[in-house]
C-alpha cells in the first residue's frame, strides 16, 4: 500500500515540474541543446582613410556601400588611402549553448586582396568583456595601408571587373568604372559573404601606354675628308730678283749640281 502511495506521489510531482518547465519556458539542464557553433553576420566598409591598426567603433570616413550603384558609394581618387572594415556578428541559435570564438580563429578572406588577411581591430560590442566573441557580441577586422586603384576599363582587376557602377553617387557624373570586392567571413563551421565597392571621380585616368622605343638607326660609315692639294704658285721675280736666280741657275750648271 506504502509502495503505491509513493508511485502515485512520483507521478504527481512528475506532472507539477512538467507543468513548471512548460509555463516558464525553463528546461533542466540535461535537456538544453549540446553546445552549438552560432552564425556570423558580416558588414564590409570601405574606408576613405587610413583608420589606424585598432578601434573599438566605426569611424565616419566608412560606409557600408554594398550596392554598387547605390548612392553612397566613395568616389575617391586614384592612389588615396583606402582602409577596409570588416563588421563581425556572432549570434546563437534560440534554445542553443553557443561556443565562444576566439577572434584568431576567425577568417576573412577578400576577392580583391588575395594574400591579404585582415587583421583584428576590436570588439564593437564585447558584452561580457571576455576577450572572445560571445553570442551578440561584434567585432572588427581591418585591412589597412591601400590605395584607391585606377580604375579604367583596360584594368584587371584579382577577383574580376571592375564593373559599370556608380550611377548614382553624389558627384553627379553617372556611371564610371567601380571596384567591388566580395568577403567572406569563416568561423568553425559558419560563413557569410559581403560586398563594398568605390570608384574614382571624372575625368577617369587613362590608361599610360608603353613608351615607344625608336629603332636604332644603322651607322652610315664615314668618308674621309679628300686632302687639300695646293695650288700651285707662281713667282714673278724683277730686277735683281730675276739677276740673282739666273746666276744660280748657271752656278748649278757648272757644278753639275
Amino acid at each position: 500500500m506504502r509502495s503505491l502511495r509513493f508511485v502515485g506521489s512520483l507521478a504527481v510531482g512528475l506532472v507539477l515540474l512538467g507543468t513548471f518547465f512548460f509555463v516558464t519556458g525553463v528546461a533542466p539542464a540535461a535537456a538544453q541543446e549540446p553546445t552549438v557553433i552560432g552564425t556570423f553576420a558580416l558588414v564590409k566598409y570601405v574606408c576613405s582613410a587610413d583608420i589606424g591598426a585598432t578601434g573599438g567603433t566605426v569611424p565616419s570616413t566608412c560606409v557600408d556601400a554594398n550596392d554598387p550603384n547605390g548612392a553612397n558609394v566613395p568616389v575617391l581618387a586614384a592612389g588615396s588611402a583606402l582602409s577596409f572594415l570588416y563588421e563581425a556578428t556572432y549570434t546563437c541559435p534560440a534554445g542553443s549553448v553557443c561556443t565562444p570564438i576566439n577572434p584568431i580563429s576567425v577568417t576573412i578572406a577578400d576577392n580583391q586582396l588575395p594574400g591579404i588577411a585582415p587583421a583584428v581591430y576590436g570588439a564593437l560590442q564585447d558584452g561580457t568583456n571576455t576577450g572572445v566573441i560571445d553570442p551578440t557580441d561584434s567585432w572588427l577586422f581591418v585591412v589597412r595601408g591601400q590605395q584607391a586603384i585606377p580604375l579604367t576599363n583596360a584594368v584587371t582587376l584579382p577577383g574580376g571587373g571592375p564593373i559599370q557602377g556608380c550611377a548614382n553617387v553624389s558627384d553627379g557624373d553617372g556611371a564610371r568604372p567601380t571596384y567591388v570586392n566580395s568577403a567572406q567571413i569563416t568561423g568553425p563551421s559558419v560563413s557569410n559573404t559581403d560586398v563594398a565597392a568605390y570608384c574614382n571621380p571624372f575625368p577617369l585616368p587613362t590608361a599610360v601606354p608603353p613608351t615607344a622605343v625608336p629603332p636604332t638607326p644603322t651607322p652610315i660609315p664615314s668618308t674621309p675628308a679628300p686632302v687639300p692639294i695646293p695650288e700651285p704658285i707662281t713667282v714673278v721675280l724683277f730686277g735683281t730678283g730675276l739677276a740673282a736666280l739666273s746666276a744660280a741657275m748657271a752656278a748649278r750648271k757648272r757644278t753639275g749640281k
